[in-house]
């Protein structure tokens, strides 16, 4: 979009009018206008006009209007000019005005003048719909009219429209530069334009004005704002040799400054403004003071960072660049903005080719992150020692690979260098930590964590890190306890981590000790302690599993069937041992710990039926409903996967008293399935035909579970007569269950339904 101060004079005359040499630009824009490219040119005689306005000297130019309308009566210009002079003088009312506009258009037809006075006038009406559109008009007409879009910007912010006002603005703005105070660049630019020419009043004025700005609009200027307008009019005030002037406000800026760097509550963006003014203007020590304070601060975002470390590096400022990041990386260690902005440096100084050493580096990070040849990987790694020696993350790769390679010792050298070039870093020192407590010595490694202590700081997983290592230390040094209670508050995160799980049935295996004398740990649980994954004896650890469930160590069993089920990398079998550990020892542990699983994508529908059946152990019948439903929502389920659905989802749905129809269907469908060998379906049906009122048929499927103990049978027995109306038949039915120990809420639920009819005879609520 083409600027409307494209001709150079009428530039000149708007940057006068910008500092308020009135007079000056009046000249030039009468020179413009006596120029017959311009004389027609509305936009030119609106600048007039304004002019005029600011000289007080609109009678004469309506004057100038009147004369020129009798003698060019039908030129355009100056009636729509003559009008606006007329409502800026306050000569004609603002409906008049309108009047006219209108009946021009009625008469000489469109004209994005016509328009722009029509819309200024029904703005000042307070009709904004309209005054919009005929500001939209106007564009249409001539897209270069500027005050149009001025116009659109200040009735989208009165309706509260903030991002098309400002998108508006920014067109006028890039149009006419200097028909607006308050944009930094524009001020700062414009002086620096006048003093090179040395006029001075006028380079300070298009200064000054910027925090004339801020006061008659915001009623306050900002000390950004202030430092800036006191450096630069020091600055223009040495220039032209008042040395007193220039001190005074040099004193004044210092002042500015200091208070801006101890505002502890001084926003970011504030800071780094003030920094590039003083910088700027050589003050260079506040500068870095406060760009200290920016890298030290705990909120600082990474593209401040990014910026702060490109500028001090590409100006060559090397030195400086490495004691702001040396400064910097005590506070954020970790900080992978400020740790590269270090290295860079240390490159430099090191006169290290910087462009060759990153891209080895990154070549480093898809070696590592993708299987690779590890001779390969050491050679890489190796050759950037060689170019740079003192780089922590190269060192800490090394120790790895020397440790995946078996060399403990050369793995024990290159990680202790890590933590050595890198002692703040927590990702260092946990690393270093790890290492010492599986081959070094554990007290060191603890002296190592101590220094860790501020987990408020840390990240989800450097937090885990140091509870699953404090939780080894107390494992180590016999406290099972201990270790366990530190060791609980990981698995709360990540319930399904390999390595937490081994310790975790090893801590546990040491406190079965001190309850049985059973031998709680296999020859397969040591392998994995050890790291060793080769030839492991699943029989031999499933035997031990059961043995320990048979002395009830069932949190330990539980433990164990998780890892179990891990290494059998999911199937039905390892699932089903789980969800029988799950119901032994805590239900609600087994449902967090399986929805856990689901969000880490493992993925299958056995997990949405060992949720749905924790659920039902827990009586939750709603919730367990859900998980059968989305069971069935799999589409590529196996016969008996859905015959399972259907006759938990059905038993769900009987005793919860809803969906009665659809449960007798989906028991029904599951026996159509292929469950006849089970005899639930069958006792599902049963139920559900009695609670339909069809309790004839209901009869035929309990007689098929002659014979069955299962306490839900022996319930629908007794319902059966009961419903017939043999109360004391019922009775009978029923005595035996009241006097068994209640090892289940479904068992609860079956009592307390027996001792309702049994006591208060209440009728069966069936369907007849």
């Amino acid at each position: 979009m083409q600027a409307f101060n494209s001709n150079p004079q009428l530039e000149e005359a708007n940057k006068y009018i910008f500092v308020k040499a009135y007079d000056r630009a009046a000249q030039m824009i009468e020179e413009l206008i006596r120029q017959s490219s311009f004389s027609e040119d509305l936009l030119l005689h609106l600048r007039r006009i304004e002019l005029a306005t600011k000289l007080e000297n609109l009678d004469d130019l309506r004057k100038v209007y009147e004369s020129q309308i009798e003698r060019e009566s039908l030129s355009l210009i100056p009636r729509i000019a003559l009008i606006l002079v007329e409502l800026n003088a306050d000569l004609i009312d603002n409906k008049e005005a309108l009047l006219r506009f209108q009946s021009l258009l009625r008469t000489l037809g469109p004209h994005p003048g016509i328009y722009y006075g029509i819309a200024y006038c029904m703005e000042l009406e307070g009709n904004l719909e309209r005054a919009r559109f005929n500001y939209e008009q106007c564009i249409n007409q001539d897209p270069r009219w500027y005050p149009a879009y001025f116009g659109l910007s200040q009735i989208h912010y009165q309706t509260h429209d903030e991002k098309k006002g400002d998108q508006y603005f920014f067109l006028f703005e890039e149009m006419a530069p200097f028909n607006v105070y308050g944009n930094f660049e524009t001020h700062r630019r414009l002086s620096q334009d006048f003093l090179e020419r040395h006029d001075y009043e006028s380079a300070e004025i298009a200064i000054q004005t910027l925090a004339e700005w801020w006061v008659e609009n915001k009623g306050f200027c900002p000390p950004e704002i202030q430092l800036f307008e006191r450096l630069a009019t020091a600055k223009i005030a040495e220039i032209r040799g008042d040395l007193h002037i220039a001190n005074q406000r040099f004193t004044q800026a210092s002042m500015v400054a200091r208070r801006i760097v101890d505002d502890d509550t001084a926003p970011e963006g504030v800071l780094y403004f003030s920094a590039k003014v003083l910088e700027e203007f050589s003050e260079f020590e506040l500068a870095v003071e406060i760009y200290k304070r920016l890298l030290k601060a705990e909120t600082t975002n990474p593209e401040m960072i990014q910026k702060i470390g490109g500028q001090f590096l590409s100006m060559g400022e090397i030195h400086l660049a490495h004691e702001l990041f040396s400064e910097a990386y005590k506070t954020h260690p970790d900080q992978p903005e400020i740790r590269f902005c270090l290295l860079v440096s240390k490159l430099k100084i090191h006169k290290t080719n910087v462009e060759d050493y990153l891209i080895s580096k990154e070549r480093l990070k898809k070696l590592v992150d993708q299987p690779s040849d590890r001779v390969e990987l050491l050679s890489l790694l190796h050759s950037l020692v060689s170019k740079f020696p003192d780089d922590p993350d190269v060192h800490a790769h090394m120790g790895d690979v020397y440790l995946r390679l078996g060399n403990k010792e050369k793995a024990a050298k290159h990680f202790k260098r890590m933590h050595e070039l890198d002692s703040l870093s927590r990702i260092s020192t946990l690393k270093y930590a790890a290492f010492a407590m599986q081959f070094g010595d554990i007290d060191q490694a603890q002296a190592l964590l101590a220094h860790l202590d501020k987990e408020s700081q840390m990240s989800e997983e450097e937090l885990c890190e140091l509870l699953w290592l404090q939780a080894n230390y107390e494992f180590r040094k016999g406290d099972a306890h201990k270790g366990l209670d530190r060791l609980h508050r990981v698995l709360e995160r990540d319930p399904w981590n390999i390595a937490y799980l081994i310790l975790q049935t090893r801590l546990l295996s040491e406190i079965a000790k001190e309850k049985t004398n059973l031998e709680c740990v296999d020859g397969t649980l040591k392998k994995l302690a050890d790291g060793d994954e080769s030839q492991l004896n699943w029989e031999e650890y499933d035997t031990k599993t059961k043995q320990l469930a048979e002395v009830r160590q069932i949190e330990l069993v539980y433990a164990r069937q998780k890892l179990r089920f891990l290494y059998a990398e999911g199937g039905a079998s390892p699932l089903s041992q789980l969800l029988l550990a799950a119901q032994a020892f805590s239900p609600q542990q087994g449902i967090f710990d399986l929805i856990k699983l689901l969000n880490t994508n493992f993925d299958c529908p056995e997990i949405y039926s060992s949720l749905g059946t924790l659920c039902k152990e827990l009586w939750q019948l709603e919730a367990a409903s859900m998980w059968f439903d989305q069971m069935l929502m799999i589409p590529k389920l196996s016969d008996s996967q859905r015959a399972k659905a259907y006759v938990e989802q059905a038993d769900c749905y009987i005793w919860r008293g809803t969906n009665l129809e659809k449960a007798v269907e989906y028991a029904k469908l599951a026996l159509d399935l292929g469950l006849h060998k089970d005899k639930k379906p069958l006792r599902v049906l049963a139920h559900g035909l009695l609670k339909v009122g069809k309790v004839r048929q209901a009869e035929v499927y309990l007689e098929d579970s002659e014979g069955d103990t299962d306490p839900e049978v022996i319930y629908l027995r007794g319902l059966v007569k009961y419903r017939n109306g043999a109360f004391q038949a019922a009775n009978e039915v029923w005595k035996p269950l009241l006097t068994h120990r209640t090892e289940s809420l479904r068992f609860h639920n079956i009592k307390q339904e027996i001792m309702r009819y049994y006591f208060d005879r209440e009728p069966y609520r069936g369907v007849n």
